[in-house]
């Protein structure tokens, strides 16, 4: 018997069965999962424009967003009420997902690490200083001599008087302003910093 005709014969003796096979593929591809489909995210916090670093978030500023659970880092923030207020310690792209350790808040020296404040007379050189940014600090000795302090010393927060001005959103106020900066460096060195706080010859190095 030919190939076609078998075949012609097979289907109309299966018809029916044939007929039931194809209703239940048809019912398994419209109603079975799509390996299209994406699994729910979970909430996040992003930055809805780029943050600078030192300045402070309001709702305007972030967002959540639905992000795949593998991607989602340790500490995110998940809603707006946890960074309103909140000041960034570096700065951040739009849409990167905020977490704990981008906001300054209390301690946030780490582990094996210790916050020092150091008063700085001359402003006008720190128009340029952001928090998050690294300096070393030093002092002036005798002859002249440029003793460092601290080395890679991370800005924590800056202060022009008694208000935190937030440094990443514009230059401090020159004429004589008292600045006060938060660092942090290792215990030793701040203990060297602690020891030179009422010193008028300390003084900062951006690096």
């Amino acid at each position: 018997m030919p190939f076609g005709r078998a075949v012609h014969v097979f289907i109309a003796r299966h018809r029916r069965g044939l007929a039931a096979l194809l209703a239940a593929l048809a019912v398994w591809l419209i109603a079975g999962p799509r390996h299209d489909e994406q699994s729910p995210g979970v909430p996040v916090l992003t930055a809805a424009q780029a943050l600078a670093g030192g300045s402070t978030l309001t709702s305007a500023s972030v967002r959540v967003v639905q992000a795949p659970a593998g991607m989602v880092p340790a500490g995110a923030l998940t809603s707006v009420d946890q960074a309103a207020g909140q000041t960034v310690v570096a700065d951040r792209p739009t849409g990167s997902i905020l977490t704990r350790s981008d906001l300054l808040s209390a301690p946030r020296a780490g582990p094996g690490r210790a916050l020092t404040a150091i008063r700085i007379s001359d402003t006008a050189p720190l128009a340029m200083l952001r928090v998050g940014q690294t300096v070393n600090v030093v002092v002036a000795g005798e002859a002249d001599q440029i003793r460092t302090l601290a080395s890679s010393a991370v800005v924590r927060s800056i202060l022009s008087g008694s208000a935190l001005t937030g440094s990443g959103s514009g230059p401090l106020a020159a004429g004589g302003d008292i600045a006060v900066i938060v660092v942090s460096t290792d215990p030793t060195s701040a203990a060297r910093i602690a020891s030179h706080a009422s010193s008028e010859s300390i003084g900062i190095v951006m690096t």
